[in-house]
């Protein structure tokens, strides 16, 4: 045991009376006088000693000056029982008072504990007690030191006021509402004294900036429902002093936080705030707390607000405020600020977080602002940004948002609130910058930051599809044909027809997957409908929501039984019987050959897809381009089988084990563009060749689910897709793009000159 040195000194030792706290801890007060001797001055810290050794912790000491001008210094320590010696020392060791303990200790009277004191050091010594007990459980369930925290308290406040009942937030939490004295200040921490209970309330009290005509401020407190009785005595301590609350008007048929706010007609915004966050905070142990406030922030939004008026000079509205999983801040809008009057803009978010961007970057026409405010089509009103962030405690759904201006002055703005789902804040965030301002640095700044984030959520909360059997599916299929489908289902009839009508279709796997569950309906009584026609066997796999071309693909090959894989599209329809047996030739020809393709067409003859190649354009970009796109069904070039850089996904063919061992179909691309060439360059990657088989020539009407998907926003999902796609693939494009792909079947030489492709419209 660490031993404390006692000095003494020629004044005498004061002593110090002693009173039981309860819970195994005591309560030490002696006065100090004659202030001029140095171990007398005891504003420095005292540390306490029982038995001459170091008091064991927590313990906690207190001076403040009396009335009379003398020191009254306060200790609390813990006591280990019977008799012994506590002694209180200053910093250099001298002991300053000592107090002899035995047993039956009285208890302390508040009266004498505070007698001769002003406010401010009455206040101070009644935080002593109740704050040194919020943090030691001994005390806080000891029915005798909670008896006499509530004599104090009555000592400072003998007539509390009420605090009313308004709104039941969960089970079992209340809200409760009084008023402040507008002296009072800041709230430092709430207790709740209820029985033989002291319960800190962890939720802090909110309180109002404007003063009623009595000077009072209103108060809100968030309590536990069961501290709602009448005994209870609720204790705000603050900065300048210390109030007293009961509790009033709590009943079994109070009303929920949604009926109290539709009767109030809203609320103020901080207190908005408070609220949200601190149902948010509790939601992480209680979840109905989490759900209301989010209930909070979806069933009562804030209106939409927004400054358009033609005759002001400085108009702005944020259009949108999509929240990212990972705690960024996806914004866009506009300003008209012909003055140059704007310093930026503030952003808060439900949860009371703040960020601010001093600058409004990336910039682009707004044709709807140009209109109204009367000014050149080419000015650049709009504007995108993502502001990073950590994660809040719940959910956002709507911010509140302020232009700053030069002198100090704001303009409020209110988005509407963010998509309930993350694919649905995927397609807005995609839609709000025209393509023709979509840079590499908008994407990587700007885009990416949201995007990535909301596809990842919305894939992470898929379900496993509901699968749905017509017919006996082979047993040992040599090949799975997996067909993905969204929305069109236009060409299904033709597609199965042709099967049907091929025996070689006989012992093919079957998988339709469908990407747009609201069709599951239709589409099975049409499957039922052909299979009954044509006896085909057939399986429907239903997703619970689209998750886009890569994860159809993928959740097919997962139940899939063939060692040989077909992905083919809904609306690609065989020319002729025999087709898929010489794909599977060609993929089993050659031990290097780890994927094929076929050739397509247009419904006019002439060639869709010869093979995949890749393109960069005068920036620089890389795109996907086919192989003699436009010509003639039978140009001699694309007749001839040879190795291609790739193949295009509307019908691909490779071995199960392979597409498994590269990780199947990449996910994170969005909506349908850029998928299949990632596959391709997976198989070159691992070594594999890809090769195009002229021969076997199927018909394409390409593109025509993609473009009724509103996710696709007019080609800003291909610009981030082909960014992603770049970034992972550049050096290997740039390398196989660098042979001789000679137009016979011999291998590909390496060539220090690139071959020169005729450029033509549009891609796969």
């Amino acid at each position: 045991m660490t031993q404390i040195a006692v000095l003494r000194s020629p004044e005498a030792v004061a002593a110090a009376s002693l009173h039981a706290l309860g819970g195994g801890f005591l309560l030490a007060v002696w006065e100090s006088h004659g202030t001029d001797a140095p171990h007398n001055n005891v504003a420095g810290r005292i540390t306490p000693s029982v038995n001459g050794g170091t008091a064991p912790l927590p313990y906690t000491t207190l001076t403040v000056r009396t009335s009379w001008g003398s020191q009254r210094s306060y200790a609390v320590l813990r006591w280990p029982g019977g008799r012994g010696t506590a002694g209180f020392h200053d910093q250099s060791g001298h002991l300053l008072a000592e107090a002899q303990a035995g047993a039956g200790l009285p208890d302390f009277d508040p009266a004498l504990l505070l007698g001769g004191l002003d406010a401010p050091a009455r206040l101070r010594v009644a935080r002593l007690i109740l704050d040194f007990c919020r943090s030691t459980g001994a005390l806080k369930q000891d029915a005798g030191f909670v008896a006499a925290c509530r004599r104090v308290v009555h000592e400072l406040s003998p007539r509390p006021s009420t605090l009313a009942a308004t709104a039941l937030l969960t089970d079992t939490l209340l809200l409760c509402e009084g008023g402040l004295s507008a002296s009072f200040g800041a709230v430092l921490g709430v207790v709740a004294l209820t029985g033989d209970t002291l319960s800190p309330v962890p939720v802090p009290a909110h309180v109002g900036n404007a003063p009623d005509s009595r000077g009072r401020l209103t108060l809100h407190l968030v309590i536990e429902r069961a501290l709602a009785r009448p005994e209870t005595l609720v204790v705000l301590i603050g900065r300048n002093g210390l109030a007293c609350r009961t509790v009033t008007g709590a009943t079994a048929a109070q009303p929920t936080l949604l009926e109290h706010l539709e009767q109030r007609r809203g609320l103020p915004a901080a207190l908005r705030q408070h609220l949200t966050r601190c149902l948010a905070e509790r939601g992480r142990t209680e979840a109905a707390a989490g759900a209301t406030a989010y209930e909070m922030q979806v069933l009562l939004p804030q209106p939409k607000r927004q400054l358009a008026d033609p005759d002001r000079p400085v108009g702005a509205a944020v259009d949108v405020a999509v929240p990212t999983p990972d705690g960024g801040l996806f914004l866009a809008g506009w300003v008209h600020d012909p003055h140059s009057l704007t310093a930026g803009l503030t952003v808060v978010s439900p949860f009371g977080e703040e960020r601010t961007l001093d600058a409004l970057p990336h910039r682009f026409p707004r044709e709807d602002v140009a209109k109204l405010f009367r000014t050149g089509p080419g000015e650049m009103h709009g504007f995108a940004a993502f502001l990073p962030g950590g994660p809040e405690p719940g959910p956002s759904v709507q911010v509140r948002c302020e232009l700053r201006l030069g002198g100090g002055g704001k303009i409020a703005l209110v988005p509407p609130p963010s998509p309930s789902s993350a694919k649905e804040a995927c397609a807005l965030v995609l839609g709000s910058v025209p393509p023709a301002f979509v840079t590499n640095e908008v994407i990587e700044t700007v885009l990416a930051p949201a995007v990535a984030p909301l596809h990842a959520a919305h894939l992470a909360a898929r379900t496993a599809p509901t699968a749905i059997r017509f017919g006996t599916l082979p047993e040992r299929p040599a090949v799975s044909v997996i067909i993905p489908l969204y929305r069109n289902l236009e060409f299904l009839r033709f597609q199965l027809g042709a099967f049907a009508t091929d025996p070689a279709m006989a012992g093919a796997e079957l998988i339709f997957v469908l990407d747009s569950p609201e069709q599951a309906k239709e589409v099975e009584h049409a499957l039922r409908g052909l299979h009954g026609l044509y006896g085909l066997p057939m399986l429907l796999l239903i997703n619970g929501a689209n998750h886009g071309y890569s994860a159809a693909n993928n959740a097919g090959v997962a139940v899939a039984r063939g060692k040989t894989l077909l992905f083919l599209n809904s609306d690609v329809v065989p020319d002729r019987p025999g087709w898929l047996p010489q794909l599977s030739d060609a993929l089993d020809a050659r031990p290097a050959t780890g994927m094929v393709g076929p050739k397509l067409l247009f419904d006019d003859e002439s060639l869709q897809h010869a093979g995949l190649l890749f393109q960069q354009d005068f920036e620089g970009r890389w795109y996907n381009h086919h192989y003699f796109k436009g010509m003639p069904r039978d140009f001699a070039p694309a007749t001839v089988a040879r190795a291609v850089p790739g193949v295009t996904g509307a019908c691909l063919m490779m071995p199960k084990a392979l597409f498994e061992r590269v990780g199947g179909f990449t996910e994170d691309y969005v909506i349908g563009d850029y998928e299949d060439s990632d596959l391709c360059l997976k198989v070159r990657s691992a070594g594999r060749e890809i090769r195009y088989v002229p021969e076997v020539e199927l018909y394409h009407l390409e593109r025509q689910s993609i473009t009724r998907n509103a996710g696709y926003t007019r080609g800003v999902a291909a610009h981030y897709n082909r960014w992603l796609h770049a970034g992972r693939w550049s050096a290997l494009m740039s390398d196989l793009m660098s042979r001789d792909w000679a137009a016979d079947d011999a291998a590909p030489t390496p060539s220090s000159t690139p071959v020169k492709h005729k450029k033509r419209k549009g891609r796969r």
